[in-house]
Parts: structure tokens; C-alpha cells; sequence
């Protein structure tokens, strides 16, 4: 009964996911051949072949791969290096957990009235580091402070009484152990960092520094003169090198971790 039940519960969950995501994609997919959606002729790979050549989209992917490989890192290293030294020193606190994910729950638009007196002074990729790691970094906190609330400290004593330090404790025996977690933060760390449009946006509007002249802004402004055969190709595209990136990663967590167990 309860496989039953839970069945019934997957299928509204299902339902809605192909609903609300895999059929508008698939719709999208199809206008990635089409000259446009009003005469809607079949036009192969042209629209392709011409988003390659367009400036501005190369502008936004360039920009949006530069602050993904930049963000991400210092994310995930900030995020480990606050979860070692909280565990370490502040682990019985519980309100600490609360306080990392705050900013988590705060709207763009309140964070952005926050930074905006002090990100007009700083250059605008700066401006947008910095939001990225205040706000995103939080939640990969509270999951590696969870993962290594639950390991094994038996490993850590044994280990220091054999006299490794601190740093080799880490990353022979900490690391390792929470790997599968920390693959799993890096993935949302991905696909959080191109949530920085929206800050992005209110801060600097449709047409901002070329610095920070990001894929969605292109996707925006084309939506807005109804180029859907440009959107829905460069959506193709991102999505494409997205789910790419995500299966090499999954598989290099897979492999990783059946070295280490």
C-alpha cells in the first residue's frame, strides 16, 4: 500500500514537471528551427549558425562562463572554509545555521538596496562576486556543516594520535568523506550562479557594463522584440552545455567515490 500511495504522490510531482517544464522546452526546441513564429518555415540550422555570429551572444556567454568558472570556486571554497571553522569552534550553536541561511531567504531586491549604496564604487563584476558569495554561499554551508556534523570522529582521533595535523586531517580524511556533498553543493553552486541576473538586472538594468553583460540579458531584451527563434536557440545551446557539464560532474563524483570506498 505504501508503494502504492507513494506512486500516487511521484505522479502529481511528475505531472507537473512535464507539464510546466519538459513541454514548454520541447516547444522551444522546435522554434530553434523555425525562421520565426509567425510564418514558422523550416530554416535547419540557420538560426544556430547565426547565434554564433551574433556579438552579443557570444558578449553574454563569454561573460556567463567567465563568472561561473570565477564564482563558483571561491564560493565553494569560502562555504568550506566557514564550515570547518563553525563545526570546529561554534558546532553546539544553533542558531548559527540560522544566521548562514538568511541571506538565502532575503529577495534580490532587497539585497540589492542593500549593496547598491556600496556596489556604485566597485566595478560592476566585482559588485556581483561579492552578492553571488553573501547570498549563495550560506546554503552550502548548512549542507557541509551537516555532512560533517555526521562523520565519524573515531577516524579524526585515531588520525590525530598518530600525529597528522589539522591541514593533512582535512584533506585526507574530512574531504573525502563528505565528497559526495560536496559535489552535490558544487552542482547548485552552478546553476545558482546563473541566478545572478536578477541582481544583476536591478542594479544595472537591460543594458549594463559589457562586463557583466550576462547570456539571460541577451535572452531578455530578444524576448522583449519577440525573436523567439533567437531565444529559443540560445536556450537550446545553454541547455545543452548545461546538462554536459552536470553529467561529467555526476559521473566524475561516481568514479571518485568508488576510489575512495
Amino acid at each position: 500500500m505504501k508503494k502504492k500511495s507513494d506512486i500516487f504522490l511521484l505522479a502529481f510531482s511528475l505531472a507537473g514537471f512535464t507539464v510546466f517544464y519538459v513541454a514548454p522546452f520541447l516547444r522551444s526546441l522546435g522554434y530553434a528551427f523555425l525562421d520565426n513564429a509567425f510564418t514558422k518555415r523550416f530554416a535547419g540550422l540557420g538560426n544556430f549558425s547565426a547565434l554564433f555570429k551574433n556579438e552579443y551572444f557570444l558578449l553574454g556567454m563569454k561573460n556567463t562562463l567567465l563568472f561561473t568558472a570565477v564564482s563558483v570556486p571561491l564560493a565553494m571554497a569560502f562555504s568550506l572554509a566557514v564550515s570547518l571553522l563553525t563545526v570546529s569552534f561554534a558546532g553546539d550553536m544553533p542558531f548559527v545555521k540560522g544566521a548562514f541561511f538568511l541571506p538565502v531567504l532575503l529577495p534580490s531586491a532587497t539585497i540589492v538596496t542593500l549593496f547598491s549604496r556600496y556596489a556604485s564604487s566597485l566595478p560592476p563584476f566585482l559588485a556581483l562576486l561579492i552578492i553571488f558569495i553573501w547570498k549563495y554561499s550560506g546554503l552550502n554551508i548548512i549542507l557541509m556543516m551537516t555532512a560533517l556534523g555526521s562523520m565519524e570522529k573515531g577516524m579524526l582521533e585515531a588520525a590525530k594520535i598518530d600525529g597528522a595535523g589539522a591541514i593533512r586531517r582535512t584533506f585526507k580524511i574530512t574531504v573525502p568523506n563528505i565528497l559526495p556533498v560536496l559535489f552535490f553543493t558544487l552542482i547548485l553552486s552552478i546553476v545558482n550562479s546563473l541566478k545572478i541576473y536578477r541582481e544583476s538586472y536591478l542594479l544595472y538594468g537591460e543594458y549594463p557594463d559589457k562586463s557583466v553583460y550576462m547570456l539571460q540579458n541577451y535572452l531578455n531584451n530578444h524576448f522583449e522584440k519577440l525573436n523567439y527563434q533567437n531565444i529559443a536557440t540560445a536556450a537550446v545551446i545553454f541547455a545543452a552545455g548545461l546538462y554536459a557539464v552536470v553529467g561529467i560532474l555526476l559521473r566524475a563524483e561516481r568514479k571518485r567515490s568508488e576510489e575512495i570506498w
